[in-house]
């Protein structure tokens, strides 16, 4: 049941992510457990107990401000997800760089039942660049995920040109 919620998230992140990014010049160093997903589009994407992290740059977004950009994205969220439940939205800093995380549970279909996800999705923008930080995985999991998050973000770093 685990590895098909993890294929139905990331069928998609493949879905919203059609074009292949790497050499972003950003770079992240993980807690342990997390392992790079082999073969992904995504130069940064890792799983670990069937949930998700994925760094992306999100070019629909690229020059819109922080705020443009995380409403913009709640329009997209919602047209993608079915019974999205906003948690919180807030501010905070990632390698320097304002950022805003929108924190939402969502409903997925596996055969007749309904499964609840719930997501991180953390905007930042970088030299006029939107990139969607997101961690993900099944609601009543997720707790789980709580001690990995703050490293994680504390340990991006935009290396930019």
């Amino acid at each position: 049941m685990k590895q098909k919620l993890a294929l139905l998230l990331f069928a998609f992140i493949f879905v919203c992510t059609a074009e292949a990014q790497t050499k972003t010049g950003i770079t992240v160093v993980l807690p342990e457990g997390w392992t790079k997903v082999e073969g992904s589009v995504l130069e940064h994407q890792y799983m670990k107990d069937g949930a998700s992290f994925m760094i992306k740059e999100e070019n629909l977004l690229n020059g819109k401000s922080l705020s443009e950009a995380t409403s913009t994205a709640k329009v997209q969220i919602e047209k993608y997800f079915k019974e999205v439940e906003y948690k919180s939205d807030e501010a905070l800093t990632i390698d320097g760089h304002q950022a805003q995380r929108l924190d939402f549970c969502y409903a997925i279909k596996v055969g007749n039942s309904s499964i609840k996800m719930r997501m991180h999705s953390i905007y930042v923008m970088v030299n006029n660049k939107c990139y969607n930080i997101s961690i993900g995985g099944m609601a009543t999991q997720f707790d789980a995920l709580a001690s990995d998050i703050p490293v994680i973000l504390k340990n991006i770093k935009f290396n930019q040109k």
